[in-house]
């Protein structure tokens, strides 16, 4: 049984990177097995909606890169099908590594069912977000679910980057997958953008050699990638873990 900085601890040596250049992506992601990691679907694919359609391509160059510098190829083995299209519905992949890492990890064990995640829990969970040269590790807290549960609130910094990292509970058990932080800043800058677009359409105008419609839409771009409003997203583990459940081949 993990407690206190003995999750800290765990959160931060099963916690991996990673990364692909032809999809121009970074995330996160944890070992659950010595040649396993679990993170987010769209860290290991590129996606596009066309209509009511969702298309999707796995990145043919995925790398799962250890704190230790060691990096290895990986391969997604939970691909979705018609049959069963979790994976891409509930943003959950499951990458199996070309090889076992040289170095010995920490792996970490999906919870139970029994495991209920109550407001107000603390949560750990580690990543790399906004391209910081190490891994960051936060705790944070429970804030709520949506009408469903398969989503949970949690009250801790989450940006980019850290998409696929595991929040354990108190026992040191993944209780969900870190998946995107509060959308609600990047709404008004948005709309800030669109009404910028369509002014900069009707031409331009400089002052002291400046396009203030231009500075003004770099600062938006900066401001939507690094500012936090201090709420995230994970996706419940319920999910992953049925799914596994019902195909324990892949973790063979």
């Amino acid at each position: 049984m993990a407690q206190g900085t003995n999750v800290l601890e765990l959160s931060r040596t099963s916690g991996v990177m990673l990364v692909s250049q032809s999809g121009n992506s970074k995330g996160s992601g944890a070992l659950i097995g010595d040649q396993y990691v679990l993170t987010c679907f769209h860290v290991v694919a590129v996606l596009s909606v066309q209509g009511s359609t969702i298309n999707w391509s796995l990145h043919p160059d995925l790398q799962v890169v250890f704190p230790s510098g060691e990096t290895i190829s990986g391969t997604v083995v939970s691909v979705p099908t018609q049959a069963d299209a979790s994976p891409l519905s509930q943003d959950f992949a499951l990458v199996k590594l070309k090889s076992k890492p040289k170095k010995s990890f920490s792996m970490v064990h999906l919870a139970s069912d029994k495991e209920a995640l109550m407001v107000g829990d603390d949560v750990v969970f580690s990543g790399y977000p906004l391209a910081t040269p190490g891994m960051v590790t936060h705790r944070g807290m429970v804030s709520g679910f949506d009408s469903s549960s398969s989503l949970i609130f949690v009250q801790a910094s989450i940006n980019k980057g850290n998409s696929g990292g595991a929040l354990l509970n108190n026992q040191g058990h993944v209780v969900g997958i870190v998946s995107m932080r509060e959308g609600g800043i990047s709404q008004g800058l948005n709309e800030l953008q669109v009404y910028i677009d369509k002014t900069s359409s009707q031409g331009s105008v400089q002052i002291m050699g400046v396009d203030p419609l231009r500075a003004t839409r770099a600062i938006i771009q900066t401001l939507d990638k690094y500012i936090s409003t201090g709420i995230g997203y994970a996706r419940s583990i319920k999910f992953a873990r049925e799914y596994l459940g019902k195909n324990p081949e892949l973790l063979k």
